[in-house]
């Protein structure tokens, strides 16, 4: 990248202003980065855990619900996900690091099953509301593991290029312009050692 900066003397505090800046940008990026992995890796057990959590309460109600069906038969059921068919979700957010993610959440279901109903009924009603919660503390928990891998990606993007381009590019730019000015520093003493030897001479 070309880096434009104010000519001459002036340049050179400019230069080493923005290297500053930009070195302590890098640094706060590569903190960020380690504490967003840090998350991750808090993350990504708990979400293994509720996958888990929900893989046992889906084959739990699904085992009720079988039951149910020999025991009472199709209308029973057909009754009951007519009483318990609605269910509301509530999601409560936190922010980590800057990524707003998904903490905490609760189910409201209907509870129990229609009157006349088997025990199995009232078991497999109850067996699915578990699983619909652990379902949803498995989506909440993997929308926030990709929040978190998303800002890690995007902040390593941006740290890398500002160590890889922005960072080089200015300490290029800076030693060029030391050069530049070393040069017009020897030029000037060279003028004035002229100037002094023909002020001698008159």
């Amino acid at each position: 990248m070309k880096v434009r900066h104010p000519p001459g003397r002036a340049g050179r505090p400019w230069l080493a202003h923005r290297l500053a800046v930009a070195r302590r940008g890098a640094e706060l990026l590569d903190e960020k980065f380690r504490a967003l992995m840090h998350e991750r890796s808090r993350l990504e057990p708990e979400v293994a855990q509720v996958r888990e959590d929900w893989t046992r309460s889906a084959r739990e109600a699904e085992l009720w619900l079988t039951r149910a069906a020999l025991l009472g038969g199709e209308r029973q059921l057909e009754a009951a996900a007519e009483v318990t068919a609605h269910a509301e979700v509530s999601v409560r957010w936190r922010m980590v690091l800057g990524v707003a993610c998904p903490a905490e959440t609760s189910v409201a279901a209907a509870a129990g099953a229609p009157p006349g109903g088997s025990a199995a009924l009232l078991s497999a009603v109850e067996a699915h509301r578990r699983a619909l919660e652990a379902a949803v503390r498995v989506a909440a928990g993997e929308a926030a593991l990709r929040r978190v891998d998303a800002e890690l990606l995007a902040t390593r993007l941006r740290r890398n290029a500002i160590e890889r381009n922005w960072i080089p590019a200015h300490e290029e730019a800076l030693s060029a312009l030391e050069l530049t000015l070393e040069e017009l520093e020897r030029e000037d003493g060279t003028r004035l050692r002229r100037v002094t030897r023909a002020a001698r001479e008159w």
